[in-house]
């Protein structure tokens, strides 16, 4: 089995590697914008500035993870470039995450199963959907906090009820919580777990093990979140309230979010895993089986109730998406003798023609035309600037991220330090520019992020990216002002009603004061390219 693992480990890093490798060989970076908020954090507290996002403000909580940020914090004070080590962060963590999903099943199943290859098939299943090999190079968090949630559980479920390992337990449900807010509740689950009596909803036994594992979360999640309370003034993170208030409309979009996010990870590749699923059997369900699928629904909820996200492939889905396949081990080894006993068809050849079928129909996802993107780059030798047609723009654009690199290193040209610009969004503009950034939307804003959303803007919900106030951005005299948020092919003075769907831009643009005080001022960025700014009047 030592063996097995290590071949299983191995060849995940060789997969994420090589197929982001050909991504980074068509897109300029697989890096999301959002992933150069932390890059920024961690360059200003090297720096010596603190938790702020412009240097000498207040701190603000303007990013989603702290653990996260400490080791890219680590990574930046021995002098590694941030970019590179997110991606390669990135991808150790996606195969790590499949490696623990891994022992998870061969723990829960390894000596049940008639096919020892139907935990192999399940782990082939998740691996090749697209969210894991998006998420593997984006670097956001979610593979890290991916990697340790599924960590968590499988010593959770394996360590022994020694005093020692039950304390260890309750640290790294702290750790956990430390990297995304909402795994609180993974652990109330846990608890739940450890002090339900057999056969009993209701009645719970506390018990010296159970004292035990509250003390070492609190000792690590309690201190952490004191700290944070104290250092930043506020209950909860400054991203969680630029993101909610909306009501039933949050709701709604949260549940939309979680169809959509559902969608994305297979497609079409759903039909044969339906129907794989309808061989599912009650008596498959155990107690460490019902635990585990618990923590998939508590997060599918969670998500719903605060509005989802904006990004694809699901991001806040994708962590808990091996728990909501954890009795598809059994239910394909059933299919499996089935298949065997009426289709007459070898269980081997069975397992090929289900992955063929599954694979081709993920092919055709973005995420895999941009290996193969890359491929072709790589065989003819070349790389161009990415120019697509964006539908919501509706004009060519350079590829978006490309885009919003050039913006910030513009500003980075043009601007001295000490000038503000407000934008959205703000994560390559300002890791690049050095300059100081009003943000739009309130993620890195206290002002905006406190805000009650507009009845217009909520029912057009896009989480993270509703708020907004024109007024008080334009009583910040910025010196520059980002209407438009894409390079275009001529100077564009007018915001599309792209941008217009945020409220800043929407208000800014019918301010009387900001016609009064602001000239249009677009640059050439590239041959062709123009970056549409507006500059104070001296």
């Amino acid at each position: 089995m030592t063996k097995t693992k290590i071949i299983i480990f191995i060849s995940l890093v060789a997969y994420f590697a090589v197929l982001n490798s050909f991504r980074l060989n068509y897109l300029y970076t697989t890096i999301l914008d959002d992933a150069y908020i932390f890059l920024r954090y961690a360059e200003n507290i090297v720096n010596g500035y603190g938790f702020v996002w412009n240097i000498h403000e207040a701190p603000v909580e303007g990013y989603t993870s702290f653990l996260y940020l400490v080791v890219l914090i680590t990574a930046k004070y021995l002098s590694i470039d941030l970019e590179s080590f997110a991606i390669i962060l990135g991808i150790l963590t996606a195969a790590l995450t499949l490696y623990y999903v891994f022992l998870i099943y061969v723990h829960l199943y390894d000596k049940i199963l008639s096919k020892k290859y139907s935990i192999i098939f399940s782990l082939i299943i998740l691996t090749i959907s697209p969210a894991y090999l998006f998420w593997s190079a984006a670097g956001m968090e979610t593979s890290f906090y991916s990697m340790f949630l599924v960590m968590t559980l499988y010593y959770f479920l394996t360590l022994s009820d020694k005093n020692l390992n039950i304390f260890l337990k309750g640290i790294l449900f702290g750790l956990l919580c430390v990297i995304r807010f909402e795994a609180v509740l993974f652990f109330i689950a846990a608890f739940y777990y450890l002090v339900k009596k057999d056969k009993s909803t209701f009645k719970i036994k506390i018990s010296y093990n159970t004292v035990l594992f509250v003390t070492g979360f609190a000792l690590i999640f309690g201190t952490y979140f004191i700290w944070r309370w104290i250092y930043f003034g506020y209950f909860l993170p400054n991203t969680f309230y630029a993101k909610t208030g909306g009501g039933f409309q949050q709701i709604v979009g949260g549940f939309l979010y979680i169809i959509e996010a559902f969608r994305s990870f297979y497609g079409f590749g759903w039909i044969p895993i339906f129907l794989i699923f309808l061989f599912f059997k009650i008596d498959m369900i155990t107690k460490q089986t019902l635990f585990l699928f618990s923590i998939g629904i508590i997060s599918l909820i969670t998500t719903i109730f605060i509005g989802g996200d904006h990004f694809y492939y699901g991001r806040f889905v994708i962590p808990v998406l091996p728990l909501l396949f954890v009795l598809f081990p059994p239910v394909f080894d059933r299919f499996l003798l089935m298949s065997l006993k009426y289709v007459k068809l070898k269980p081997a050849n069975t397992v090929i023609i289900l992955f063929l079928i599954i694979t081709v129909l993920l092919i055709f996802k973005p995420v895999y035309q941009e290996t193969f993107g890359g491929i072709k780059n790589l065989v003819d030798g070349e790389k161009e600037i990415l120019v697509v047609y964006d539908q919501s723009a509706t004009t060519d654009i350079i590829y978006w991220q490309h885009g919003f690199i050039i913006m910030g290193k513009t500003l980075n040209k043009i601007a001295s330090q000490n000038d503000y610009i407000a934008a959205v969004p703000i994560g390559a503009i300002g890791y690049f520019s050095k300059i100081n950034v009003i943000d739009m939307v309130g993620l890195v804003d206290p002002v905006i992020a406190h805000e009650i959303f507009s009845p217009d803007a909520v029912r057009k919900w896009t989480p993270g990216h509703t708020k907004g106030d024109g007024r008080y951005i334009l009583s910040r005299k910025p010196e520059y002002i980002q209407l438009t948020d894409y390079l275009t092919r001529k100077p564009l003075e007018k915001p599309h009603r792209r941008s217009t769907q945020f409220v800043s831009v929407r208000e800014i643009w019918e301010s009387e004061e900001f016609h009064r005080d602001y000239v249009f001022y677009p640059i050439e960025v590239l041959d062709g390219w123009y970056y549409n700014l507006f500059k104070r009047k001296q």
